[in-house]
């Protein structure tokens, strides 16, 4: 986590955003704006660093941010429920303190009502079910507590592309900044679509590499790899005993098991 600053970045989309406001002189709303998606970022990268995870890099858009970090798939779910809902946390700060200023009369109530409406904008579309939101990333998280790691990976596909219709239908009537979320978020489904398989063999991959803690332990009939759940130490019946999920990854990723 150090010299965090050095690893935000400010997409494309955001600087083109920023002059359109700039332009139409709407100066102080885009300050606000992103200030907001600053601290809903800073919200993430708190709950992160407390975690001790490595940030590679935090990329701000007009309407949110894309935090990357190198922690595994089978970290802690509750942790990174805490990661995820940070982003939120901090906005919920933030208008406390955005009462206290008005209060204290540090800020006119035209700009006070003015953060309102975005705080609230940014909180609420952010929570949206839809992947890589944060609300996307809390319903995969909580699918992971009951699934399989595969099948939630199908699973928030269908919910993010239901709830996206859902989003395309409530703004039927789009400016061009919605028109523009709703084709990165299309996007962003599309690829972590296509990543699926790539994100299961990651999630294999570290059961297989590293120590796991695990909160429960399954056995199983079959050697199915693909009822692996995170917190879940799997074990495998073959030759009238069970072995443990290792062995049965280690067909998988092990080059010498070919020999």
């Amino acid at each position: 986590m150090k010299n965090i600053s050095t690893k935000f970045k400010i997409n494309s989309l955001s600087y083109f955003i920023f002059i359109s406001f700039l332009l139409t002189g709407f100066i102080k709303n885009i300050l606000l704006i992103f200030f907001i998606v600053l601290v809903h970022e800073l919200g993430h990268l708190f709950f992160l660093k407390w975690f001790h995870y490595e940030v590679v890099q935090v990329e701000i858009f007009p309407f949110g941010g894309v935090t990357t970090t190198e922690k595994l798939i089978n970290s802690p779910i509750n942790k990174d429920l805490l990661i995820y809902f940070g982003g939120a946390l901090f906005q919920i700060l933030l208008y406390f303190l955005f009462v206290f200023l008005l209060c204290k009369g540090w800020i006119l109530e035209n700009t006070y009502q003015l953060f309102l409406h975005y705080n609230k904008a940014i909180l609420l579309f952010n929570l949206l079910p839809i992947r890589p939101l944060d609300g996307g990333e809390i319903l995969l998280l909580t699918f992971q507590k009951f699934f399989p790691y595969e099948k939630t990976l199908r699973m928030i596909h269908y919910t993010s592309l239901f709830f996206l219709f859902l989003f395309i239908l409530y703004n039927v009537k789009s400016n061009l900044n919605n028109l523009i979320i709703i084709t990165f978020l299309f996007y962003k489904i599309l690829f972590f679509y296509k990543k699926r398989k790539h994100f299961t063999n990651k999630f294999l991959l570290e059961r297989f590499l590293y120590t796991i803690p695990y909160k429960k332990i399954k056995h199983h009939q079959d050697k199915d790899i693909t009822i692996l759940k995170k917190e879940t130490l799997h074990f495998f019946k073959t030759q009238n005993k069970y072995i443990h999920e290792k062995e049965v990854l280690k067909q998988k990723f092990d080059i010498h098991s070919y020999f």
